[in-house]
């Protein structure tokens, strides 16, 4: 029996993101495969769950819902800033990164008037439902610990 993806695997797969409406988000299928410690907190939780028990060569599809991915649409995440204190030239739909107490934050310029402008710091995904397609294309075991 082939071994099944565990928790602190490095796994090579290669996945198609679209939203339930259908529209690609990501695609790996014609180019380089992504490389993931199944660990690893800079991926959502729910696709490296998804990995999880998966064998090479296997394809999977799964839904997961805005709580298990990006969070819901806050509009306590939009905030007023004054104008004079953005890049000259900036515009609606225009992404800034700011830092705050020490955090890199995206931002999205929503909104424009003569002195300030709205900025979105809601991940661009909040608020959907994403289907995952994964293929596992192999698993390397963890290091043995020294």
């Amino acid at each position: 029996m082939s071994q099944s993806a565990a928790y602190n695997d490095t796994v090579t797969v290669h996945y198609v993101t679209r939203t339930r409406e259908g529209g690609v988000i990501e695609d790996t299928t014609n180019r380089k495969p992504l490389v993931l410690n199944l660990s690893d907190p800079r991926y959502t939780e729910a696709f490296r769950k998804s990995i999880l028990g998966m064998q090479p060569g296997t394809e999977k599809t799964v839904i997961a819902d805005p709580e298990q991915i990006f969070g819901y649409r806050d509009h306590n995440r939009q905030i007023a800033v004054p104008l004079s204190g953005l890049p000259s030239g900036i515009q609606e739909g225009d992404q800034l990164t700011a830092t705050i107490q020490n955090e890199e934050i995206d931002a999205w310029v929503i909104q424009l008037s003569e002195d300030e402008a709205v900025l979105d710091t809601n991940h661009p995904l909040a608020g959907e439902t994403i289907e995952y397609t994964i293929q596992l294309v192999s698993i390397e075991p963890p290091l043995p610990a020294n």
